[in-house]
């Protein structure tokens, strides 16, 4: 991802964007902004736009060190830098900070529990909370509260530092939504703990797995609400921390899933509509760039007589070709960027049948080029064709592109588990699983510098946990 995959505000905009301003006005404490850069998962970060990001946050820290009081950080937790040894932009910006900041000085961070927390990012921190819901539907609710925790130490100044667990376990998102067990008796714990005055916050990191650096792990954290409670909070961490080990084989997929050609075969036996497959290892919201090819591959071996969407497939080539075309041409083009076996060119011979826009979400809708709708000869199946990846998960994205979801018997889509906005409007949904970029079966990717031995890759039974 380049610069230019950002959307990036300043001053009040950016205030607006941590949708925290009106609790901080309340308490009488001014909002001094930096940058809000947001990006939907795309792949590792260019290194000169990570500088410039960075660069910006620690400039305006020097700039307003003589006013500062406190720092409100929200940080994915996930992003990968390239040509940056430590792999993490969170924790390459948190150490920068720290070294202007000094030690003591309060800093929150918000974070994904899909993101990467080691015991050494939790020491430079005071404060550090992830949502408890996957789908994220508290994402806003956890931004707020932390908000309002930083308060609580700005109004009431005392050593504070998180207890932070790192347990030798590996595993995805889709292996850990909310409404699931283990997760849901995991929050259970989590939000009893926080009942008693002496924990300040509780919250579990599922980590993400298909970064190979140091910090991967699944991490449980508890911050003692005063020095005197670190030995409890201590024992609340190693309570919540054994259970996750003793119940690890819990985490499984969720819902419908199978090889690709099954889950292919599924949908197309599916009556009713709309049936949903989820190209899984090319999932645009977890770092995938949306080019694999392959489910539309199977979709065109099988021949279903049924109306069919592929939204989409990213192959700037033929989004460049598309475009000296008008809606009704016939087209012959190669669609696939070719990068590898799973984004392998699939010959197309079609009509462009629509020319839309390509709206990408990052807090709201924006749109960033056209989206071209091309029906392949003598087949019910449109493709949208995109130069840029972009989640199709709302209906606003499908109609701005020039099409109707519910049109379609079966639409394929670039996720793992389905996004929330998007369960509601299926009859039926699987998830495929696909290689990739974002493959789920974790027990498949190559790693090389993660600790070991690391659960489910390495056998292991007694729990020793990850430290610095």
């Amino acid at each position: 991802m380049g610069i230019e995959d950002f959307s990036i505000v300043y001053g009040d905009k950016a205030i607006e964007e941590t949708r925290t301003a009106d609790i901080f006005k309340e308490k009488g404490i001014e909002l001094i902004p930096s940058i809000n850069a947001t990006g939907g998962a795309g792949g590792m970060i260019e290194r000169s736009a990570f500088d410039f990001i960075e660069n910006k946050i620690l400039s305006t820290i020097k700039q307003h060190l003589h006013e500062l009081d406190g720092i409100f950080l929200h940080l994915h937790g996930a992003s990968g830098v390239l040509d940056l040894d430590c792999v993490s932009g969170e924790f390459h910006i948190v150490k920068q900070i720290r070294k202007i900041v000094g030690k003591y000085m309060p800093v929150a961070m918000v974070m994904d529990p899909h993101g990467n927390l080691s015991p050494e990012l939790g020491e430079m921190l005071n404060i550090v909370r992830c949502y408890r819901e996957s789908p994220h539907s508290d994402a806003v609710d956890t931004v707020r509260l932390t908000a309002e925790k930083l308060i609580d130490l700005l109004e009431n100044r005392r050593p504070m530092k998180p207890i932070v667990k790192k347990l030798p376990i590996m595993i995805g998102g889709e292996r850990s939504v909310s409404t699931k067990e283990p997760v849901r008796t995991i929050n259970k714990m989590l939000d009893e703990a926080e009942k008693d005055r002496r924990v300040f916050s509780a919250s579990f990191h599922v980590g993400y797995i298909r970064h190979d650096d140091d910090k991967l792990g699944v991490a449980v954290v508890v911050i003692p609400n005063e020095p005197k409670d670190r030995i409890y909070c201590e024992e609340v961490a190693e309570k919540i921390s054994e259970y996750i080990w003793n119940h690890r084989h819990e985490f499984k997929f969720t819902g419908n899933f199978d090889e690709l050609e099954e889950a292919v075969r599924k949908a197309i036996a599916f009556s009713k509509k709309t049936a949903v497959v989820t190209d899984s290892g090319d999932n645009c919201g977890a770092g995938g760039a949306g080019r694999n090819t392959v489910v539309l591959k199977e979709i065109l071996a099988q021949a279903p007589d049924k109306k069919v969407l592929i939204a989409g497939i990213t192959d700037p080539a033929a989004h460049s070709f598309l475009s000296e075309h008008q809606i009704g041409n016939h087209v012959s083009f190669d669609l696939g960027a070719g990068e590898d076996e799973l984004s392998a060119p699939i010959h197309i011979e079609g009509v462009l049948k629509q020319i839309g826009e390509e709206q990408h979400w990052v807090g709201d809708f924006q749109t960033v080029g056209n989206a071209y709708i091309v029906r392949i000869d003598d087949t019910r199946i449109d493709v949208i064709v995109i130069d840029r990846n972009i989640q199709y998960g709302m209906m606003e994205q499908f109609r701005a592109a020039g099409t109707e979801f519910h049109d379609y018997d079966i639409v394929v889509v670039k996720m793992g588990y389905l996004d929330t906005y998007l369960i509601p409007e299926t009859a039926y949904h699987i998830m495929a699983l696909t290689d990739g970029p974002t493959i789920q079966r974790s027990e498949r990717i190559p790693f090389k510098r993660i600790y070991r031995p690391m659960w489910p890759i390495d056998d292991l039974e007694e729990l020793e946990y990850i430290t610095n």
